[in-house]
């Protein structure tokens, strides 16, 4: 076990010590850019304290906000929100701090630029962006009007959030409603008399719709799920999406989608459309395929009287499930004996070390916030045996933990004091739990969740950049998806699966069978399951584009219809639980496909000289992840591939026509 290596990182906070800690870090922080601001001759030491703020005042905030997302007490998770709403405000408010931008300004204009270096450069010629798409050129009255808004729409982005980690809506379901569900989901489940309790979360909620072969329970889960938070949260999110409107006016956009993709890499939305169109255009003979067969299945297993000759929302998930193991052989429940946790966790760690030349040490007595969450210090495995930064890993659902997978960063990797603070992330999902008789037993669909956020743990702490505004996955944010999306490639290689599996019971690495079956099947119904992205990212757009108040259900509706090809269940508004829409990716979520394009072509080069080439891997590092946002992620993407990237390897692991 390690050695302990100190952190600023605080787990042990009550609710008054969180909201005392929140007030704390509001007075040092204004304090240091009053002092800031009263610089008569400001220099390039100014925009070092700039950047200094802006990290000490980020590590302070973790102690204060995560605890809203994975605190196993609800009394510290609303205390936590409380603070969380009440910091977002104030950094708004710091941002629209008009001396400071003077001061950036007047640096900027006296500097001798020619002794700063590249990432330096960029820092300054960013931090005056930024004051500019907050409209700090603007008048007074036009900027304290973009304040408020700006408060607003966080305030009602942490409430939308905070409903679905709180919510705990659930069906109380009977073992004839739940047929074909296996012994291992019944008995991971509350019992209640009769009647099974069965939760909206992922372990629950996705099992029932792939294996429950009784339609109307399929039909009422994902209903549930299709309200939730419906009333509560559809005001709150076109209440946000009318007041993005008003700020991308005020700041003389047509749109909040001109406005959020201007630093992006698609710079547009014409752009972002043309992408999704013309992919949407190719997919169409492959999604015509792909329904087809499922109509056939399910026509082929209903008595003629019940075939309603469409695949509705509640099939779909079923009879793709039914596809993959009646024409790939792929049983589910078969192959997830070959991922205990423990093992995937162990394993999926020594490829990482092995990839990009670390060691990984777990901290024998960890400082965390529940128990059960590991903590690991990371080193290079070479030289120096540096140490790195820390990560942590938050596994298993519970009740008020946030509901889906997702990476934190909680210390960011910069220079700060003219000292370097090291890194920390956690990843934090919901994954299958441990029976009493039975370890946790991954889906491989879990496996691939696995490799996707501790990517994005990976890319946090590789870092070496000096300022914090570009640390980790800083980057433009159509590309902050593109290195994990990357990894998952690894999940379907054979030499990585015999690494990753082994049976729970007899210790076998998955058969080479069962692993053949899982890597074909692995685009089956392509055409569906991209055209639902398709239709994400298009309702996204269609929403950030829109100059007039959104009918979001109405929406919805229309396109889940003529995009993805399988109508919405009357009656429901699945934005209520679309959460990206309030967490950072309004106007963004085309990043996912789009950063596909890129992932695709980044592994072609490791799937050339192998995927655990460790000197690739370590030059993918230094490339790609080390350098965070201190480049332009084309730049990235040419210093790591030697030629400009294509969507050729893309296209082709789709099955599609260059």
């Amino acid at each position: 076990m390690s050695k302990t290596y100190p952190s600023s990182l605080r787990f042990d906070l009550d609710a008054n010590q969180i909201v005392e800690l929140g007030k704390t870090i509001v007075d040092e922080s204004k304090a240091t850019l009053d002092e800031i601001a009263k610089v008569e001759n400001p220099g390039w030491d100014t925009i070092l304290r700039i950047s200094d703020e802006q990290a000490n005042f980020s590590t302070a905030f973790s102690n204060c906000y995560f605890a809203s997302y994975v605190s196993p007490d609800k009394g510290i998770r609303d205390a936590s929100s409380e603070t969380y709403t009440a910091l977002e405000a104030y950094q708004i408010e710091k941002s629209y701090r008009h001396d400071i931008y003077t001061v950036v300004k007047k640096c900027r204009d006296t500097l001798d630029l020619k002794s700063l270096n590249a990432e330096e450069t960029r820092f300054l010629d960013k931090l005056l962006e930024s004051y500019k798409r907050n409209g700090l050129h603007l008048e007074e009255s036009l900027r304290k009007e973009l304040e408020n808004v700006k408060k607003k729409i966080s305030e009602l982005c942490i409430k939308f959030q905070q409903n679905l980690n709180e919510d705990t809506s659930h069906l109380f379901l009977t073992r004839g409603e739940l047929v074909g569900m296996s012994e291992d989901f019944l008995d991971d489940l509350e019992k209640v008399g009769d009647t099974y309790k069965v939760t909206l979360q992922y372990p629950h909620l996705f099992p029932v719709l792939q294996k429950c072969t009784n339609s109307e329970t399929r039909r009422r889960i994902l209903f549930a799920s299709d309200t939730q938070c419906m009333e509560a949260n559809i005001p709150l999110l076109e209440e946000v999406v009318s007041l993005r409107q008003q700020e991308a006016k005020l700041l003389g956009y047509a749109n909040h989608a001109a406005y959020a993709l201007e630093p992006k890499m698609a710079k547009n939305e014409e752009t972002v459309m043309s992408f999704l169109h013309d992919l949407n255009k190719r997919l169409e003979p492959v999604f015509e395929a792909d329904l087809a067969a499922l109509l056939e299945l399910k026509k082929s297993e209903l008595p003629e009287a019940a075939y309603d000759g469409k695949i509705n929302a509640w099939d779909f998930r079923f009879y793709h499930t039914q596809l993959v193991e009646k024409k790939y052989q792929v049983e589910e429940e078969k192959i997830k004996e070959y991922f205990p946790i423990e093992h995937v966790t162990s394993a999926m760690l020594s490829i990482y070390q092995k990839l990009l030349g670390l060691r990984f040490e777990e901290t024998a007595d960890p400082h965390v916030w529940y128990e059960g969450v590991s903590q690991y210090s990371v080193f290079n495995d070479a030289g120096d045996q540096e140490f790195i930064g820390h990560f942590y890993l938050d596994l298993h659902p519970r009740e008020g933990k946030y509901g889906h997978a997702a990476e934190f960063d909680l210390i960011k990797g910069c220079t700060v004091g003219g000292k370097r603070q090291y890194p920390a992330a956690a990843m934090v999902a919901n994954f299958t739990k441990p029976l009493p008789a039975k370890p946790a037993l991954l889906r491989h669909e879990e496996v691939v969740t696995f490799f996707h956020e501790f990517g994005h743990v990976m890319h946090e702490l590789m870092t070496t950049t000096f300022f914090h505004k570009f640390a980790g996955t800083s980057v433009q944010g159509d590309f902050v998806e593109t290195p994990s999306q990357m990894l998952e490639n690894w999940c379907y290689e054979e030499e990585v699966l015999q690494l990753l599996s082994r049976h729970y019971v007899t210790g076998e690495y998955l058969p080479t069978q069962l692993r053949d079956q899982l890597v074909a099947a692995r685009y089956a119904n392509a055409g569906l399951l991209y055209k639902r992205q398709l239709f994400y990212g298009l309702f996204d757009m269609a929403l950030h584009t829109a100059v007039e108040k959104v009918d979001t259900a109405k929406l919805w509706h229309e396109l889940r219809r003529t995009v993805a090809g399988i109508p919405a269940q009357e009656g429901t508004n699945g934005a209520a639980s679309f959460g990206h829409l309030v967490g950072g990716y309004a106007a963004g979520y085309y990043g996912y496909l789009w950063s596909e394009v890129f992932s695709a072509d980044l592994f072609s080069e490791f799937k050339k000289q192998g995927v655990l080439n460790g000197g690739l891997g370590r030059k993918y590092r230094d490339t790609i992840l080390a350098r965070g946002g201190s480049d332009d992620a084309s730049v990235l993407l040419e210093d790591f591939l030697g030629r400009k990237p294509t969507q050729d390897a893309f296209l082709v692991q789709l099955g599609l026509q260059l």
